[in-house]
């Protein structure tokens, strides 16, 4: 009996861990936008299951700060408000710095080489205004730089941390930053990285992000404070 039990539960929480997937992508892209109102029944009856992982869902979905209660069952999708946004660049930054300093001390020579390459493929895509490859390269030389952190914790907050960035953007900013000085911030932060010099992140990281705070809060305020 313990076994079927336990089987259950598994089955349960996958369901609900896959229903959350959805939920999630529809709100990161933008098909579920800032104010859709979701409850728990409409949600099971949508996907055709149960209220209880349609529950789970939904909960997730408001502890990763992309839903808010708004009643016994019901949930919003969040909007986000500029005190919101900036509060997140904020933390972003700070995360950021430990996470690509716990990187940097794992990293080795092959690490480093890769994104300078990276880095030169966004320098090239610049001159050719190839937004397209510029993000691959940029995409890559984030994954890459952060790839050899080894605390699970700090990942985590991270990745929440880079998901609810992702939704802003797609919401405000569509078109990429592409410049000179975004390609010569990523090169600032890789010399600090291969020195392995927690101050030098701290500074180019947080100026890196705290200009695309002010970027996408212009923005924000250029759309009315709604969604677009």
């Amino acid at each position: 009996m313990k076994n079927t039990d336990a089987r259950h539960t598994l089955e349960r929480k996958t369901l609900s861990a896959q229903l959350y997937d959805i939920l999630e992508r529809k709100v990161i892209t933008g098909e579920l936008p800032p104010g859709t109102r979701m409850s728990e029944e409409s949600v099971a009856e949508t996907f055709n299951v149960s209220r209880s992982p349609a529950r789970e869902a939904l909960i997730d979905l408001e502890k990763a700060g992309l839903a808010v209660r708004v009643g016994v069952r019901d949930r919003m999708i969040t909007i986000p408000t500029r005190e919101m946004i900036a509060a997140k660049y904020d933390l972003w930054w700070i995360v950021d710095v430990g996470r690509t300093y716990l990187s940097a001390l794992n990293a080795s020579a092959a690490d480093c080489a890769e994104l300078r390459r990276y880095v030169d493929r966004m320098e090239r895509a610049v001159k050719s205004r190839d937004s397209k490859r510029y993000l691959a390269a940029c995409e890559k030389w984030h994954t890459k730089i952060r790839q050899s952190c080894a605390n699970a914790f700090v990942n985590q907050v991270g990745g929440e941390c880079d998901l609810y960035l992702k939704w802003l953007e797609v919401i405000y900013d569509r078109a990429p930053d592409i410049s000179e000085k975004t390609v010569a911030e990523h090169r600032r932060i890789l010399e600090c990285y291969e020195a392995r010099d927690l101050g030098g992140l701290s500074e180019s990281i947080r100026e890196h992000i705290m200009r695309q705070r002010e970027r996408l809060l212009i923005l924000f305020e250029a759309s009315g404070g709604a969604q677009p």
